[in-house]
């Protein structure tokens, strides 16, 4: 009788992992970041209705110029709650952005650089603002030092991230949030430049669309 040889050499490269449980695909559910979205929408439609709501209230003035008689800063801390309630939810719709392109692979360098970029400009901003609403009536000297770098932080990180994430969304919904999160480079709170905030409020509305629809399921590596 021939006797049939069986060659092993490529074999040998093969742990006995991989022959009991070979690398699989599996599949993340989108309701994993589907909720996201509908936070972000209604994080988006309350930043913009409040930048709208700040922009109704009395024009007033940075620096020297609130030194003149008749003049002085805007104060809006009635409307605080407004603006954290948006940024909360703002934030539920970045982690499961996140999500998405983590479960997709495209969440590289420029999305983990950006994202914390902007979360750096959003503490000076959110500490700079409720120090100034709680201790200084609208009025805090400072604001500028806190103010300025956040908001180059914020657009800067904020574009940088959603640069990142148009490889996991359609090019029509990242755009706007580029474009919004570019737009508050000219935003100042004490003139009609605040209204420059509510193309961001747009962009994270566009976005918090684009998850809450996703009717797919993406592949996710495993071993």
């Amino acid at each position: 009788m021939e006797r049939t040889s069986v060659h092993t050499g490529s074999a040998s490269h093969m742990s006995l992992k991989d022959v009991i449980s070979p690398a699989r695909s599996t599949v993340m559910p989108r309701h994993r970041w589907r909720w996201s979205g509908l936070a972000a929408m209604l994080g988006g439609l309350l930043w913009a209705a409040w930048a709208v709501m700040v922009a109704g209230k009395p024009e007033g003035c940075v620096g020297a110029a609130c030194d003149l008689p008749g003049r002085s800063a805007r104060g809006y801390g009635d409307l605080v709650p407004l603006l954290g309630a948006a940024v909360l939810l703002i934030a539920v719709g970045v982690i499961g952005m996140v999500m998405r392109a983590r479960s997709m692979g495209q969440f590289g360098r420029l999305g983990r650089w950006g994202l914390g970029i902007s979360v750096t400009g959003g503490v000076l901003l959110a500490t700079s603002t409720l120090v100034q609403s709680l201790f200084f009536a609208g009025d805090f000297p400072l604001m500028p030092v806190f103010v300025i770098p956040g908001v180059l932080a914020l657009a800067i990180g904020f574009a940088c991230f959603a640069i990142a994430v148009l490889r996991v969304i359609p090019r029509w919904a990242g755009i706007p949030l580029i474009v919004g999160a570019l737009a508050l480079l000219g935003v100042n709170d004490q003139n009609a430049r605040i209204l420059l905030a509510v193309p961001f409020g747009v962009g994270w509305i566009v976005v918090g669309w684009v998850l809450w629809a996703d009717q797919t399921k993406h592949p996710v590596r495993s071993t």
